[in-house]
């Protein structure tokens, strides 16, 4: 098993929300930027994994890898990713808020740009029946806790019970150990780093700039891609030297 902890030498590790052309809003990356930026990684030679297959592989020496993660458990990366990332050999990692998978929850922060647009359906979540076929070709379900809180203003009860029952439920509806973790709205310190640890996850998850706690296993830190992110920018926040660099500065200022 992996333990982490030269930057460098981790995969390259990409945070998506939503891949949507109903969407406008800056979490949804638009449908063809989105295969566009696949494509581009597949012509390019990374061999797609999950955080869960990065934590227990071997991997070689100077070999392109990239996990793809999305947080949240939007329906669209059923519908609209899904069929790109298989269409290119791609798995991913999404990241599930266990309480409300199979629910017409539409999270406070999409509200205001569903209500504008008329129409609630393309904020719409997963689906356990899309989980599962989903899981069946290979893609990894970690948790995103039960309902998506700010881990740091709750309770140490509060807090804990958001990071293990999450798993539990999960574990339960997908019959498989659920051993990756992000933290809601990037929000951590280091009593909430050691919970995830204590819980049973073998890796947590981060989009950088999140210089609260060192990066480590638990602070896998990931580059954030939106529907602002252009073609250059993309190319760029993929370059190894760019990010060994962003992540090596990250470490002199902790």
């Amino acid at each position: 098993m992996r333990s982490g902890g030269v930057w460098h030498d981790w995969p390259l590790t990409l945070a998506y929300h939503s891949v949507s052309q109903r969407r406008r809003d800056g979490l949804a990356v638009r449908t063809a930027s989105f295969e566009n930026q696949i494509s581009w990684l597949h012509r390019r030679a990374y061999r797609s994994m999950t955080m869960a297959e990065f934590t227990s592989q071997t991997t070689k020496k100077g070999e392109r890898l990239v996990i793809v993660t999305f947080d949240d458990g939007y329906a669209d990366n059923y519908t609209v990713a899904f069929p790109i990332l298989k269409r290119y050999g791609f798995v991913a990692t999404v990241f599930l808020v266990s309480d409300y998978v199979n629910t017409d929850h539409v999270y406070c922060w999409d509200l205001p740009a569903a209500e504008a647009q008329g129409d609630l359906n393309p904020y719409r979540l997963l689906s356990w029946g899309q989980i599962h076929e989903m899981a069946a070709y290979g893609i990894e379900f970690g948790s995103h806790t039960c309902t998506h809180p700010q881990l740091t203003q709750l309770t140490t009860q509060e807090c804990w019970t958001e990071i293990v029952r999450s798993r539990v439920d999960l574990q339960a509806r997908l019959g498989r150990e659920v051993v990756s973790f992000c933290y809601p709205r990037g929000d951590l310190n280091a009593e909430v780093v050691q919970m995830v640890r204590q819980a049973g996850y073998r890796s947590a998850v981060v989009t950088l700039p999140r210089p609260v706690v060192a990066l480590s296993r638990y602070t896998h830190g990931r580059v954030g891609i939106y529907r602002s992110t252009s073609p250059l920018l993309f190319r760029l926040k993929t370059m190894p030297w760019v990010t060994r660099i962003y992540f090596e500065h990250l470490a002199r200022a902790q």
